[in-house]
């Protein structure tokens, strides 16, 4: 079979060489990829070298990491039968140095082929994650990220591109790049350079999308969702308003002139065992589990509230580590803080703020930061972690970023508003910071937090960047949140739904077959065992109605969360033993509850708040 593989392999790139007609040579690399001819799951890459590059051996890449990832991924791993040959068909000696590097001996070389895998479906110790990757299904569905596909030579990155893409003439492409041409089967795509190229994923499909005003801007959904489950059209009706309140939080003024939302649903979950997004200038690419819109409506509200925002910082607003990525020996910036952090503060805080959800329920994911952040390790400073996240202990840590750097931003913006009297917050500073810098004008790292004491005029906030953004105090909460009428109590009794049943506390286990098993029942607490009914050694096959296995559960919570409330109903099925030892399917039907629950880590509004406490409240949460 490998065998047959190998031989189907070269006949479908000899026979490509041999008739091709052969392109003129330009300044832009010239890739083509005929998506109508799908190979055991890989596509043929072509592409005609820029005719400034005659260099003899080059060295061609692929890159390690991209923008927005944090973890190597070398997207090398997944291109193969790497062939050059000059105008004239012979072909060159090609050596594979590394995972991402090949050494091309010659001069004159005019043209590269080589084979590009599903990544999604890799067979690899670590999948790479989803939505920085490239997924190939034939006449279905094919998601294209540019770090997956294409390739560069070595410091010729800043190159423009040409990208022509032969399809179905059913499909449509949905991408931030910009059509220069094409006809009714093909597209064609330019690019300024690679870091363009990387930041412009493209999803090609039959057509779903719906597309608006937001302001001075453009904005496309594009769904595939491929049972038909939902529509782009669902989509836009719970993402609207969301997107319409961030261009307020923004003050109507949108960085970019369009934006695209790619969504790809899958009704079995992913190869990683996760789901998410990742962000581009112009675009951001999910993939989540394929469920009604009512179901993920407000994961997918939650996740593209923060990706939108992306458009802030890092897209806008960033260091030269970013502005200058180095995809082949990445340096990384030390103001995770602020890209990721402060981006996941606003993407709650915007929505309390509109009306879009509770204060309540915005206190309520305050206090779950402040406790999933306290899963890290402690003594780890945020510009510590963030410049050698790629590195261990620190990469273990990062996800931390979204928990502690989200903590640390909102207790920023109330010490803006404390030290303002109300006039200067969070969203003020990054609207100056882009009067500073801007998409093409990086700043230094060294020189972040001197700048923003510059732009605010508070000395004061020295001491709070060394304390808690390079130091590694934790914040007194209450001194950050009680002039705004709240309190934070280390614990305090709350009566609401434990939608897990105290699953989350290190009850399940995986067993010999990779199934969750309920390992220790002492663990969960009075919805889990009376609510739900779990005993001792149940292995959960379905959780509402979804199978709950290693790739699935993780979405399949992620979903059931979102939306989970009192008085819904839920379905659970169990592998259960008999007395007899025999293993018997169970399902457990039951309604979601509320019980009283010890919480730790509880936001509190103060009872009976002074006038001036009001005042800043109101101020802080409510819109002006």
């Amino acid at each position: 079979m490998k065998f047959l593989a190998l031989l189907v392999s070269f006949l479908f790139i000899s026979n490509t060489v041999l008739t091709a007609q052969q392109a003129e040579q330009t300044d832009a690399y010239q890739y083509s990829i005929d998506l109508n001819k799908v190979q055991e799951d890989q596509l043929l890459v072509e592409l005609i070298i820029p005719a400034s590059i005659s260099d003899k051996d080059l060295t061609f890449k692929f890159p390690k990491i991209i923008p927005g990832t944090y973890e190597i991924s070398d997207y090398g791993q997944f291109v193969s039968s790497l062939k050059a040959y000059d105008k004239k068909g012979r072909e060159f000696g090609v050596e594979r140095i590394d995972q991402n590097t090949w050494k091309i001996a010659g001069k004159k070389i005019y043209k590269i082929t080589y084979l590009i895998q599903d990544s999604w479906d890799a067979e690899i110790r670590e999948a790479v994650f989803e939505p920085g990757g490239t997924n190939i299904e034939a006449l279905k569905n094919y998601v294209l990220s540019a770090n997956g596909c294409f390739g560069f030579f070595e410091n010729k990155e800043k190159l423009p591109y040409v990208i022509t893409y032969n399809r179905p003439s059913n499909f449509y492409a949905t991408t931030s790049l910009k059509r220069i041409g094409g006809d009714f089967d093909s597209d064609i795509f330019k690019a300024q350079d690679y870091h363009e190229l990387v930041d412009a994923p493209v999803m090609y499909c039959k057509p779903d999308t719906v597309n608006f005003k937001l302001g001075y801007g453009d904005i496309q959904i594009s769904v595939y969702s491929p049972n038909g489950v939902v529509t782009a059209k669902d989509i836009a009706k719970k993402v609207r308003p969301m997107l319409e309140a961030q261009n307020q939080y923004l003050g109507n003024i949108l960085p970019v002139d369009r934006y695209s939302f790619i969504i790809y649903l899958s009704p079995t979950g992913y190869q990683s065992g996760t789901i998410g997004a990742l962000e581009h200038a112009r675009s951001s690419l999910f993939c989540l589990v394929e469920e009604k819109a009512e179901k993920i409506s407000k994961m997918i509200v939650d996740i593209a509230s923060h990706e939108f925002f992306h458009m802030v910082t890092p897209l806008y607003i960033h260091s030269e580590e970013i502005h200058n990525f180095d995809f082949v020996n990445p340096k990384m910036s030390k103001h995770l803080w602020l890209y990721e952090g402060v981006i996941e503060y606003m993407a709650q805080h915007m929505q309390t703020k509109y009306g879009l959800v509770s204060d309540k329920d915005f206190l309520i994911s305050i206090r779950d930061k402040v406790r999933n952040s306290t899963r890290f390790k402690q003594g780890i400073s945020l510009t510590e972690m963030s410049e050698n996240c790629l590195i261990e202990p620190y990469s273990k840590q990062y996800q931390n970023i979204y928990y502690k750097g989200a903590i640390v931003a909102m207790c920023l913006d109330l010490e803006l508003l404390k030290l303002s009297k109300g006039k200067y917050d969070i969203q003020m500073l990054l609207r100056d910071l882009s009067g500073f810098y801007g998409q093409d004008a990086p700043f230094k790292d060294e020189e972040l937090f001197q700048k923003i004491i510059e732009i605010t005029g508070f000395k004061q906030l020295q001491s709070f960047f060394d304390r808690y953004i390079v130091g590694t105090d934790i914040p007194a909460y209450n001194d950050f949140v009680k002039p705004f009428g709240l309190e934070y109590f280390d614990e305090a009794a709350v009566d609401e739904v434990s939608p897990l049943g105290g699953i989350e506390n290190g009850v399940l286990k995986k067993d010999s077959l990779e199934r969750f098993f309920i390992s220790q029942y002492e663990k969960l607490d009075k919805f889990g065992k009376e609510g739900i009914g779990f005993q001792q050694d149940d292995v959960i096959l379905k959780w509402d109605g979804k199978a709950f296995t290693l790739n699935t559960a993780s979405a399949v919570l992620f979903s059931y969360m979102g939306t989970v409330k009192a008085g819904d109903d839920l379905s659970i099925t169990v592998l259960r033993k008999n007395d007899a030892g025999e293993e018997k399917e169970l399902e457990l039907n039951l309604k979601v509850t509320t019980i009283p629950i010890n919480k730790k880590h509880v936001f509190k509004f103060t009872e009976n708040p002074t006038e001036e406490q009001l005042r800043m409240r109101n101020r802080w949460l409510t819109r002006q």
